[in-house]
Protein backbone atom coordinates (compact mmCIF):
# COMPACT_ATOMS: atom_id res chain seq x y z
CA UNK A 1 0.00 0.00 0.00
CA UNK A 2 1.52 3.68 -0.99
CA UNK A 3 2.11 6.05 1.80
CA UNK A 4 -0.83 8.14 1.20
CA UNK A 5 -3.53 5.71 0.86
CA UNK A 6 -2.15 3.87 4.05
CA UNK A 7 -2.87 7.55 5.85
CA UNK A 8 -5.75 7.33 4.58
CA UNK A 9 -6.76 4.05 5.11
CA UNK A 10 -5.88 4.61 8.72
CA UNK A 11 -7.79 7.76 9.11
CA UNK A 12 -10.78 6.32 7.49
CA UNK A 13 -10.32 3.57 10.48
CA UNK A 14 -10.33 6.02 12.75
CA UNK A 15 -13.08 8.50 11.73
CA UNK A 16 -15.41 5.52 12.00
CA UNK A 17 -13.91 4.32 15.57
CA UNK A 18 -14.31 8.29 16.83
CA UNK A 19 -18.48 8.28 15.26
CA UNK A 20 -18.91 4.57 17.26
CA UNK A 21 -17.19 5.73 19.78
CA UNK A 22 -19.46 8.66 20.40
CA UNK A 23 -22.17 6.60 19.65
CA UNK A 24 -21.33 4.36 22.74
CA UNK A 25 -20.71 1.13 20.61
CA UNK A 26 -17.25 0.66 22.36
CA UNK A 27 -16.49 -2.53 21.28
CA UNK A 28 -16.46 -1.60 17.66
CA UNK A 29 -14.81 1.52 18.25
CA UNK A 30 -11.94 -0.44 19.41
CA UNK A 31 -11.70 -2.84 16.43
CA UNK A 32 -11.28 0.31 13.79
CA UNK A 33 -8.83 1.82 16.00
CA UNK A 34 -6.75 -1.38 16.29
CA UNK A 35 -7.19 -1.29 12.61
CA UNK A 36 -6.10 2.28 12.31
CA UNK A 37 -2.64 1.20 14.24
CA UNK A 38 -2.08 -2.08 12.00
CA UNK A 39 -2.47 0.73 8.63
CA UNK A 40 -0.24 3.01 10.75
CA UNK A 41 1.69 2.62 14.14
CA UNK A 42 2.29 5.88 14.35
CA UNK A 43 -1.40 6.99 14.96
CA UNK A 44 -0.97 8.44 18.04
CA UNK A 45 -4.85 9.93 17.89
CA UNK A 46 -5.71 6.42 17.20
CA UNK A 47 -3.53 5.24 20.44
CA UNK A 48 -5.10 7.36 22.68
CA UNK A 49 -8.62 6.56 21.22
CA UNK A 50 -7.99 3.14 22.53
CA UNK A 51 -6.57 3.82 25.41
CA UNK A 52 -9.93 5.92 26.28
CA UNK A 53 -11.90 2.28 25.32
CA UNK A 54 -9.81 -0.02 27.77
CA UNK A 55 -10.06 2.57 30.77
CA UNK A 56 -13.73 2.45 30.05
CA UNK A 57 -13.67 -1.30 30.10
CA UNK A 58 -11.23 -0.94 33.36
CA UNK A 59 -8.53 -2.63 31.59
CA UNK A 60 -6.45 0.21 33.40
CA UNK A 61 -3.00 -2.08 31.98
CA UNK A 62 -3.77 -2.00 28.10
CA UNK A 63 -4.92 1.80 28.74
CA UNK A 64 -1.61 2.56 30.15
CA UNK A 65 0.05 0.66 27.35
CA UNK A 66 -2.02 2.75 24.59
CA UNK A 67 -1.42 5.91 26.06
CA UNK A 68 2.13 5.17 26.72
CA UNK A 69 2.81 4.05 22.83
CA UNK A 70 0.70 7.52 22.24
CA UNK A 71 3.54 9.28 23.93
CA UNK A 72 6.13 7.46 22.49
CA UNK A 73 5.12 8.69 19.43
CA UNK A 74 4.11 12.37 20.76
CA UNK A 75 5.91 13.29 23.94
CA UNK A 76 3.56 16.65 23.38
CA UNK A 77 0.48 15.42 23.78
CA UNK A 78 -1.01 17.19 26.26
CA UNK A 79 -4.27 15.08 26.57
CA UNK A 80 -2.78 11.85 26.77
CA UNK A 81 -0.61 12.72 29.55
CA UNK A 82 -3.89 13.64 31.20
CA UNK A 83 -5.14 10.27 30.53
CA UNK A 84 -2.73 8.39 31.82
CA UNK A 85 -2.83 10.30 34.98
CA UNK A 86 -5.90 9.41 35.39
CA UNK A 87 -5.64 5.96 34.72
CA UNK A 88 -2.92 5.96 36.70
CA UNK A 89 -5.21 7.81 39.56
CA UNK A 90 -7.47 4.71 38.78
CA UNK A 91 -4.77 2.25 39.90
CA UNK A 92 -4.14 4.17 43.28
CA UNK A 93 -0.66 5.09 41.67
CA UNK A 94 -1.08 9.14 43.12
CA UNK A 95 2.45 9.64 42.43
CA UNK A 96 2.69 8.32 39.12
CA UNK A 97 -0.22 10.08 38.04
CA UNK A 98 0.75 13.41 39.59
CA UNK A 99 3.92 12.82 37.11
CA UNK A 100 1.94 12.63 34.28
CA UNK A 101 -0.03 15.91 35.34
CA UNK A 102 2.82 17.95 36.15
CA UNK A 103 4.18 17.10 32.29
CA UNK A 104 0.71 18.40 30.89
CA UNK A 105 0.94 21.21 32.78
CA UNK A 106 4.42 21.41 32.05
CA UNK A 107 3.28 21.69 28.05
CA UNK A 108 0.10 23.72 29.08
CA UNK A 109 0.02 25.61 31.99
CA UNK A 110 -3.24 26.34 32.14
CA UNK A 111 -5.06 23.06 31.49
CA UNK A 112 -8.05 23.20 33.68
CA UNK A 113 -8.93 19.32 33.28
CA UNK A 114 -4.80 18.63 34.28
CA UNK A 115 -5.06 20.93 37.82
CA UNK A 116 -8.09 19.78 38.62
CA UNK A 117 -7.21 16.24 38.43
CA UNK A 118 -3.63 16.94 40.64
CA UNK A 119 -5.68 18.19 42.99
CA UNK A 120 -7.66 15.14 42.98
CA UNK A 121 -4.57 13.23 43.35
CA UNK A 122 -2.73 15.34 46.08
CA UNK A 123 -5.67 15.00 47.76
CA UNK A 124 -5.89 11.01 47.92
CA UNK A 125 -1.87 11.25 49.27
CA UNK A 126 -3.86 13.39 52.05
CA UNK A 127 -1.72 16.58 51.06
CA UNK A 128 -5.12 18.93 51.34
CA UNK A 129 -3.48 22.20 51.05
CA UNK A 130 -1.68 21.29 47.76
CA UNK A 131 -4.64 19.76 47.09
CA UNK A 132 -6.63 23.22 47.24
CA UNK A 133 -4.16 25.18 45.51
CA UNK A 134 -4.89 23.13 42.50
CA UNK A 135 -8.63 23.24 42.45
CA UNK A 136 -8.50 27.17 42.81
CA UNK A 137 -6.09 27.77 40.29
CA UNK A 138 -8.58 25.54 38.46
CA UNK A 139 -11.97 27.33 39.63
CA UNK A 140 -9.76 30.89 38.21
CA UNK A 141 -9.23 29.95 34.97
CA UNK A 142 -12.95 28.64 34.79
CA UNK A 143 -15.03 29.42 37.58
CA UNK A 144 -18.02 26.81 36.42
CA UNK A 145 -15.57 24.01 35.52
CA UNK A 146 -17.66 21.48 37.83
CA UNK A 147 -15.09 19.05 38.42
CA UNK A 148 -12.81 21.32 40.40
CA UNK A 149 -15.71 23.25 41.94
CA UNK A 150 -17.35 19.54 43.47
CA UNK A 151 -13.97 17.90 44.18
CA UNK A 152 -12.77 21.57 46.58
CA UNK A 153 -16.02 21.18 47.90
CA UNK A 154 -15.78 17.34 48.57
CA UNK A 155 -12.56 18.10 49.96
CA UNK A 156 -13.20 21.03 52.22
CA UNK A 157 -16.17 18.95 54.06
CA UNK A 158 -13.16 16.35 54.25
CA UNK A 159 -10.76 18.67 56.11
CA UNK A 160 -13.71 20.30 58.33
CA UNK A 161 -14.25 16.49 59.39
Amino acid sequence: MRFLDKLKSAKSWYNKGTKLLIQGNYKEALNCFNNAVEVDPEYDFAWNSKGLIHEKFEEYQKALESFNKALEIDPKFVMVWINRGITLGKLEKYDEAIKSFNKALELYPNQVLALSNKGIALGKLGKYDEALNYFNKAIELDSEYKPALEAKESLLKKMNK
